[in-house]
């Protein structure tokens, strides 16, 4: 990123010449930047290179319920980038209503692998929501206490663009390295408590993100890690509706597919042929997994395998990210929520690309080339949930909030990996009782700790895979009981 500046002169509007004093004030004034442009240019080379950003204000797009939403939106460039070779991450950061210079900040990140992050503002979080002609005030916006944060990652996702990853490990990387750069420009907010969110393959990211930023945490605090790097205060991290472990994803997901309490997504003929793919299945998963280090090869094979389980006739046009509703549909986008379409309209119009300051850049909803890359490198079919183990016992802690009425990523997978966690928290969150709350038709919450809880589930039962989108003034409730650490009672 290039830094200019230019004195302009101050012109009298009824003289035509300079006075004495006003000449000497500028003289001053240019002095004195000429010493802050030296001194910081020289601290600037000493701790870490310049990177490209093109930020703007985006203006008019995001009515709120309290006037225009205040929002800053653009690229950063990440390490490697350049012109001829860009790899650069989009973002769109919200401010609070209130207190915004120390509110918390909430970062959201999108699913997929290759879903846009702008998907979780546009329907649920930010000050306004999408709608089939524009946007509109959000009343349970997340913003109202809190800034966010919507990050399109990896490179190729939603107005993200350049060199592509193929993992999570090095997804992780490129968010660690898009956050110091971000500070710099917010460097406020670096001192802020900071909060994770994620859903569906969010699942595998959210642990991948944490794990890194933990790791360039304790390197910092042993006066290691990267020259220039500020301490990011994780605090927290919010998981909805995930898919975090491959085995257990895939031995429940039949169970929802075929059994379910409302609408069985697959016949009885298909659902026995799914289950003669099951134990296939699981042996290609623990197959991969005892190959010492990565194998791609057997990875990607476990892959076809048990994705091949999701491509079943759907038995009257069952939704599986939403049981209670029957669509029939060849548009990846056709079935799911109204809003990831609108969205989708709303983000490539050229007065919104313009306010936002991407013109030249395409918005897709779900990169379908992303998701190739990750499953080519067999991303998939791992055991992210794992991760969580030393975070929880670092005292990060850690809320599942999931929707009843998904098949795909549905709460008996979740719940199972969630009970072999091996940490403090364990025993205990085994042995917790599900209490109503607000009330029994709304959710139940399993805490494991003080206030909100360090380990923390929340079934909401008239949530979908899109839980925030279904539920949205109870996950609002959710959100602030857990970022303010307040129990839920």
């Amino acid at each position: 990123m290039e830094r200019t500046f230019a004195l302009l002169p101050y012109r009298d509007r009824g003289h035509s010449k300079w006075t004495g004093t006003r000449w000497l004030i500028t003289c001053i004034l240019a002095s004195i930047w000429v010493l802050y442009w030296n001194c910081s240019s020289r601290a600037s080379q000493l701790t870490t290179t310049t990177f490209y950003s093109n930020v703007t204000a985006p203006q008019n797009i995001c009515p709120a319920v309290k006037g225009p939403a205040i929002s800053h939106s653009g690229h950063i460039g990440l390490k490697g980038d350049s012109d001829a070779n860009p790899k650069r991450l989009f973002f769109w950061y919200f401010e609070a209503e209130h207190d915004a210079e120390s509110a918390p900040l909430i970062m959201t990140i999108g699913g997929g692998p290759g879903t846009s992050g702008m998907m979780n503002p546009m329907m649920a979080q930010s000050p306004c929501v999408v709608t089939e002609n524009g946007t509109a005030p959000n009343p349970n916006r997340w913003t109202e206490h809190f800034n966010l944060l919507a990050l399109d990652h990896p490179a190729g996702v939603g107005f993200s663009y350049g060199t592509l990853v193929n993992n999570s490990r090095d997804a992780a990387i490129d968010v660690y390295d898009f956050l110091q750069k971000f500070f710099r420009l917010y460097p406020h907010l670096s001192r802020n408590q900071f909060v994770i969110s994620g859903g569906s393959y969010g699942g595998t990211y959210v642990p991948h993100i944490a794990t890194v930023i933990h790791e360039r945490n304790l390197a910092l605090a042993a006066g290691k890690g990267q020259p220039g790097a500020v301490h990011i205060n994780l605090e927290s991290l919010m998981v909805s509706n995930p898919m975090s472990d491959a085995t257990s994803h895939f031995t429940w997901f039949l169970q929802t597919a075929c059994h379910s309490e409302v609408n069985n997504i697959y016949n009885a003929s298909t659902c026995a042929e799914m289950y003669q793919i099951l134990p296939v299945c699981l042996d290609s998963i623990r197959f991969a997994e005892q190959w010492p280090g990565w194998s791609v090869e057997r990875r990607v094979a476990a892959h076809d395998i048990c994705w091949s389980m999701r491509d079943g006739d759907a038995n009257n046009g069952t939704v599986g990210e939403d049981i209670r509703k029957q669509c029939f549909s060849d548009d990846p986008l056709g079935c799911l929520p109204p809003g990831m379409r609108w969205a989708e309209t709303f983000l490539r119009r050229p007065e919104v690309k313009h306010a936002l300051g991407v013109e030249n850049q395409n918005f897709t909803m779900i990169s379908e080339k992303v998701f190739e890359e990750f499953r080519n490198h067999g991303d998939t079919m791992q055991s992210a949930y794992l991760l969580y183990e030393p975070l929880l016992s670092a005292g990060i802690r850690l809320l599942h909030y999931v929707g009843a009425k998904d098949a795909n990523c549905n709460q008996h997978g979740i719940m199972s990996f969630l009970k072999l966690l091996q940490s403090p928290f364990q025993a205990e969150f085994l042995r917790a009782p599900d209490v109503p709350w607000p009330t029994a038709e709304d959710a139940t919450v399993r805490v494991v700790g003080e206030g909100a809880g360090n380990m923390t589930w929340i079934l909401i039962d008239g949530g979908g895979h899109f839980v925030a989108h279904d539920q949205p003034e109870l996950v609002k409730s959710i959100v602030d009981h857990w970022v303010k650490n307040v129990p839920f009672n």
